[in-house]
């Protein structure tokens, strides 16, 4: 990341910070779980339930198209969110934080097209995005965690290097994403550091992993495909809705045929 971009973005988050612990304590709260507490992503029926919290269902699908991070089609009722699972399994974790801000502030491209695209760690510079990322971060690495998890990395190394890639391994967050988190909370502020370590290219970063014995599963795809229990979901739906005179069977295979559809056209071969 561009460095002078990757300062306007630590600052954005430092000003923004009230109104995005405003929303942190939003979702904390319609989501059940802890103040401050870490989500799951190692469960896909703990990630849907939480989705559900806010009138989306989430679906982990792996795309054909590598830099789009996932999708949230908006409707009056539900949304749905379609997050790649062919990128690095941090990055896919960031996407599903960054929509669930979406889901809960719907701003005027959402409202307007019913649609909202995330491109994998692209920082845009709407305002609607600057501060999705901003809660997808805060929400990825909690403020308490991560600096008692700053604390206790300290003691393993000084090289702030390992201690960031330590951390982000620790919250399964993108390695940027873990800078820019370490620095807006004031956890460390050379600039020359930060400048090194935004433009650290991912190769270096995924060597960093391997030796500190890191899993290096968060910097590759999991693959995971959802469309199976996704297309069985809508099947019984629209079962439902033909059974109580809802919907047409033509209109019901209509709509399931446009599911497929859509698939094929997102969907990794």
């Amino acid at each position: 990341m561009d460095f002078a971009r990757g300062k306007k973005i630590i600052q954005f988050n430092k000003e923004q910070k009230e109104k995005i612990d405003a929303a942190l304590e939003r979702f904390y709260a319609k989501s059940g779980i802890p103040l401050g507490s870490t989500l799951k992503f190692d469960s896909w029926d703990y990630v849907k339930l939480i989705a559900s919290k806010f009138c989306v269902l989430s679906v982990f699908l792996p795309m054909k198209d590598k830099e789009l991070g996932a999708l949230l089609y908006h409707t009056k009722e539900i949304s749905y969110m379609l997050v790649n699972s062919a990128i690095p399994q941090a990055n896919r974790n960031f996407a599903y934080c960054h929509e669930i801000y979406h889901a809960m502030n719907p701003g005027k491209m959402l409202l307007k097209h019913g649609m909202e695209m995330y491109l994998d760690m692209d920082y845009q510079d709407s305002e609607d995005e600057k501060m999705a990322n901003a809660f997808a971060g805060c929400l990825l690495m909690p403020e308490e965690k991560i600096k008692k998890a700053y604390s206790g990395f300290q003691n393993e190394s000084n090289s702030i290097p390992e201690i960031t890639a330590r951390v982000a391994e620790c919250f399964g967050a993108p390695f940027v994403a873990a800078v820019i988190r370490i620095y807006e909370l004031g956890l460390y502020n050379d600039a020359k550091e930060l400048e090194r370590l935004l433009s650290l290219q991912k190769e270096k970063v995924y060597r960093l992993y391997e030796k500190l014995w890191l899993n290096t599963g968060y910097l590759k795809p999991s693959g995971s495909n959802q469309f199976a229990a996704l297309k069985n979901l809508m099947e019984a739906q629209a079962k439902e809705l033909v059974k109580e005179g809802l919907l047409s069977e033509n209109d019901a295979k209509y709509i399931l045929n446009k599911l497929e559809q859509l698939y094929r056209e997102i969907g990794e071969e």
